[in-house]
């Protein structure tokens, strides 16, 4: 646990090399390119120290981490996050739909409408095929 520990801290401090490389040489890449190596600096210092934190906690307090691990595995809460889940999903697709909506009566570009309306039917098609194999695996 402890190495894992030590490689996401690395990878945290990678982050912030890269962003204080991006600083020191900021003509030496086109605007694109830097705005993909700071969206891979930040995603290396986020997840870096976050994972970090986590082991961390996980090592000065390993009996809640058993008990947090226990009341994620029970049944009872993985049946309250999938309804959640659920919802969530449902309120989600109605607002693509609203959002298609608006696009139409503000004249927004076809483009936009049109990938609301496929999200929309991605998503219904999603359901359909997941709901044929948990129907067939349960």
């Amino acid at each position: 646990m402890r190495l894992q520990t030590k490689r996401f801290l690395i990878l945290g401090i990678c982050g912030i090399f890269v962003f204080i490389f991006l600083f020191l040489f900021p003509d030496s890449f086109s605007k694109q390119m830097e705005g993909i190596i700071c969206g891979l600096g930040s995603m290396m210092f986020g997840l870096g120290f976050a994972r970090f934190y986590i082991g961390r906690f996980e090592e000065k307090n390993p009996e809640e981490m058993r008990q947090n691990e226990i009341e994620t595995k029970d049944e009872r809460n993985r049946a309250i996050r999938c309804r959640a889940q659920a919802a969530s999903g449902l309120v989600l697709q109605w607002s693509v739909m609203a959002i298609a909506w608006i696009a139409i009566l503000f004249d927004a570009p076809l483009w936009v409408t049109l990938l609301c309306v496929g999200i929309f039917c991605g998503k219904i098609l999603l359901e359909v095929v997941l709901m044929g194999y948990y129907q067939r695996r349960m």
